[in-house]
């Protein structure tokens, strides 16, 4: 995009043409999601069979007046079976659009996943040439593997991936649940929309089985409504939802947001807990690095729309490489920390995600920087198996490395 002028501002000629721009970019990419397309034109293969999802160079973009904000810029990352993988980062790095994108939720038509793959491992029935479910001998749905490439599905047809084979946690669950309808209403909307067959008894059975689950008595809550109930129940009830399902995957935005201490630890022991019972994996997102030591088994930091370093949890915590990721972990409170000593910060500011500069965008406020860093964004460089980290330090030849 052509820099501001005027001190900044645009004119009035160059707001018009990103407009023109912009309405040509979101028409095109609005026809591709909205087409009808058949089932092989998405369906995908996974890179490593070990993994349940698989993020390449994914790029979600918001189309504004004032430029195409780069949300999402090139994000690679994998979510292996039966584990728990941590994003985190600064607000505003494209955790949630990430998480969002998998989903297919980006508020659209200014919303839009411009490139890249989301390949899902999914379990699914089986069905005949009219859609519908095929049984067995027995009556029992029959049930087929298949690898989807979610960022190419047509939007019509991601009811066969979103509530049933990937369930989300959100946020803030008081503006999730909708408060017109009661708690049992809305946990037994999910069985009857994924379960064939499914009764408006057998939903009920369900839902109350998840409520179990999850720490609640379904008597006291069944027929209330969201308003009646503390902000912890409500997460409860949230991740109920997202279970009832039995999704392969869980997306938890947050979980823990607004919750006091003791509400936090309980929903991450119910988390880890559930993990274990449905045989699945968790893509855990959230700024506090204490919640990602306890829980992950791998972590992702995000910086700026794109991926700087991954690994193990060990190798995150104890072997941090990238200068963000080290002062992530300094600008953590610890209990050593003596009250006269300052807590740590990063100097500076994310740079503006419409004008991206080419070179590294921690460059403006990283301690360790050379030269080098003014020229092109640096790539990823491996440093064992499973750790992965984009920074000029550690590039071929360089006494980092």
């Amino acid at each position: 995009m052509k820099e501001k002028t005027n001190g900044g501002y645009l004119s009035g000629k160059e707001i018009r043409a990103i407009a023109r721009e912009n309405a040509k970019q979101i028409k095109k990419l609005e026809a591709y999601k909205n087409r009808r397309a058949e089932e092989r034109e998405y369906l995908s293969e996974m890179k490593n069979p070990e993994n349940i999802l698989e993020i390449e160079d994914l790029h979600t973009f918001f189309y504004t007046e004032q430029g195409v904000v780069k949300a999402v810029n090139g994000v690679s990352y994998d979510v292996p079976k039966n584990a728990v993988v941590g994003i985190v980062g600064e607000s505003g790095c494209g955790k949630s659009v990430t998480s969002m994108s998998v989903m297919r939720l980006i508020q659209g038509p200014a919303g839009q996943i411009v490139d890249g793959s989301i390949r899902f491992k999914s379990v699914d029935y089986k069905r005949d040439v009219k859609g519908n479910p095929v049984t067995d001998e027995t009556g029992e749905y029959l049930t087929e593997e298949k690898v989807y490439d979610i960022a190419k599905m047509p939007i019509r047809e991601i009811h066969k991936i979103r509530g049933k084979q990937i369930a989300m946690i959100f946020q803030e669950p008081m503006t999730s649940l909708n408060p017109v309808f009661t708690i049992g209403q809305q946990l037994d909307e999910v069985t009857l929309l994924h379960q064939p067959g499914a009764t408006k008894q057998s939903a009920k059975e369900k839902s109350e089985e998840m409520l179990r689950l999850v720490g609640i008595i379904p008597e006291n809550v069944y027929n209330a409504f969201p308003h009646e109930l503390s902000g912890g129940m409500r997460q409860r009830v949230m991740i109920a939802m997202a279970l009832a399902a039995e999704p392969r995957l869980i997306i938890a935005d947050e979980p823990t947001t607004a919750l006091d201490v003791t509400i936090q630890a309980q929903i991450l022991d119910l988390l880890q807990d559930i993990k274990n019972k449905i045989d699945g994996s968790i893509l855990l997102i959230t700024h506090d690095l204490g919640v990602i030591a306890e829980m992950a088994d791998y972590v992702v930091v995000m910086y700026a729309g794109k991926v700087i370093e991954k690994g193990t949890v060990y190798e995150i915590f104890q072997e941090p490489k990238h200068p963000y990721t080290i002062g992530l972990q300094k600008s953590k409170p610890t209990m050593t920390l003596d009250d006269s000593t300052e807590l740590y910060n990063i100097p500076g500011n994310v740079p503006n995600p419409i004008n991206m500069p080419k070179h590294c965008y921690f460059k403006e406020r990283c301690a360790m920087c050379t030269n080098k860093c003014s020229g092109d964004y640096p790539g990823m460089v491996q440093l064992s198996p499973t750790h992965f980290v984009a920074c000029h330090l550690y590039e071929e030849g360089n006494c980092n490395g």
